[in-house]
């Protein structure tokens, strides 16, 4: 069982974005099930307490979880991170960025993402990177400040990459030795987190 998260001095609101039109998996990712649930809860679990806005399709996403749709619909990551930053609370400091197909991520790597994200100053931000040394901009954490500028910078968010959005800044790199942040795009992905699931879950 993974110890509880500590108490960190900052104010973190979690962004988890559903969108994206999941060409090469054919249906909807974050309704997908890994272990019984779908990924987007199991996202939002990993998220918890912490104040959380899915921004994008609400299929599967619980009752009493506020919800809101980019603008344009289906504009892109860039595009839904600027629609929810402006709907957060306003003591949140530190923003989180999640993809909704992240089945594995924990609370645990959070709060790692939300250190490394404000132990610089001027604090620039975190992204987590995998064993092969690739950035995943859908698992990164930002101090509101400096993401909220950076979108001033894109002017126009609809169709931007979060490598646009990034360029100029120079976030933290925390290292995903785990896999707790693999992505599911393809169904071999799935076949992959369902299978790693069950072992995970299995009796040693």
């Amino acid at each position: 069982m993974e110890p509880s998260p500590p108490v960190l001095p900052y104010a973190v609101s979690v962004l988890v974005l559903t969108g994206g039109a999941s060409r090469r998996m054919g249906s909807h990712k974050p309704s997908l099930e890994v272990g019984g649930l779908p990924m987007v809860v199991r996202v939002l679990e990993a998220a918890r307490p912490r104040p959380v806005l899915v921004v994008g399709r609400a299929d599967d996403v619980p009752d009493g979880i506020p919800r809101l749709v980019e603008d344009p619909p289906g504009g892109g990551p860039v595009a839904a991170i600027a629609a929810g930053v402006r709907q957060l609370p306003a003591e949140t400091e530190v923003v989180v960025v999640l993809a909704a197909d992240l089945p594995f991520v924990s609370a645990a790597h959070l709060d790692r993402l939300v250190s490394a994200a404000t132990c610089d100053q001027p604090a620039a931000g975190a992204v987590t990177v995998d064993a092969a040394g690739r950035r995943n901009w859908l698992c990164s954490a930002w101090p509101r400040a400096a993401l909220a500028a950076a979108l001033d910078r894109l002017e126009d968010p609809s169709g931007r990459s979060m490598r646009d959005l990034a360029a100029g800044l120079r976030p933290r790199e925390v290292a995903d030795l785990d896999g707790v942040a693999d992505d599911v795009d393809t169904p071999s992905d799935l076949e992959e987190a369902r299978r790693r699931d069950g072992a995970e879950g299995s009796p040693t």
